[in-house]
């Protein structure tokens, strides 16, 4: 028997970078999926796709994380089709890489629907759920920026990571008692998404940057994520999880 057989895990933006890593890694442990995407349904359906030739099942659903409509429509959906929500993975995130004098309200804003908003909608329409089954695994995708800041000086991203993981802590004391823990997770440089524009030089100079020498993977974060979803971290709350190479101690 798998260590998540059984679990119904919600990640969202599950279609590509470290979303789809971890959907297939939760697979692998046994999990069935909740695979969420804003925009790409062909990606999203071959990660599900994948899923289910690991022997889990996929649920595809598509929602725009930062409309708390579309969230709630969501759970709802997960609710009808499958009764229950063990974990949540809430990955949803994007950098704009920008200083604080390039910084505009609108800019800022943006990345507070994108970064910091987003999880918090899902953790509202996800815990009255967990809360009534009296149990449940919340696991919020912070940031190495969230921990150290950011050497490019996006202050806006870096506040929001940092959000998260002062979201995670209060939720894993207000929920402890409900059965729920709340950890964040915090990557360092992922081979995944963002690392898909650098020319092989700069690859290169960003891994040496790295204790390990090597940027990390997708699969990486998703092992961590599934301890973190599983039983085995029943003891574990309120913490936030590095997975950077030695980036940042």
């Amino acid at each position: 028997m798998k260590e998540l057989d059984g679990k119904k895990i919600l990640v969202t933006g599950a279609s590509s970078g470290i979303g789809a890593g971890t959907a297939l890694v939760l697979a692998r442990h046994g999990a069935d999926v909740i695979v969420n995407y804003r925009k790409s349904r062909e990606k999203a359906e071959q990660v599900a796709g994948r899923i289910r030739e690991l022997g889990g099942k996929a649920l595809v659903l598509q929602a725009d994380v930062t409309d708390r409509q579309q969230v709630n429509q969501m759970v709802n959906r997960v609710i009808q089709d499958w009764q229950r929500i063990d974990a949540l993975v809430s990955n949803v995130g994007h950098a704009y890489y920008r200083t604080i004098d390039e910084l505009t309200p609108e800019d800022w804003y943006l990345s507070m629907d994108e970064n910091l908003t987003s999880h918090i909608y899902c953790l509202q329409a996800v815990l009255p759920h967990m809360v009534a089954q009296r149990y449940g695994r919340l696991i919020l995708l912070s940031s190495i920026s969230a921990q150290r800041g950011s050497p490019s000086g996006d202050v806006a991203y870096t506040a929001c990571k940092a959000g998260i993981v002062a979201v995670a802590k209060t939720l894993a004391h207000s929920h402890a008692r409900d059965g729920i823990t709340v950890n964040a997770v915090a990557p360092g440089i992922i081979d995944a998404g963002l690392t898909d524009g650098m020319s092989p030089e700069r690859r290169a100079q960003t891994a040496q940057a790295v204790p390990l020498g090597r940027l990390g993977t997708a699969e990486e974060v998703g092992e961590v994520v599934a301890f973190l979803a599983s039983d085995r971290s029943s003891y574990v709350t309120g913490q936030v999880i590095a997975v950077n190479g030695g980036l940042y101690m």
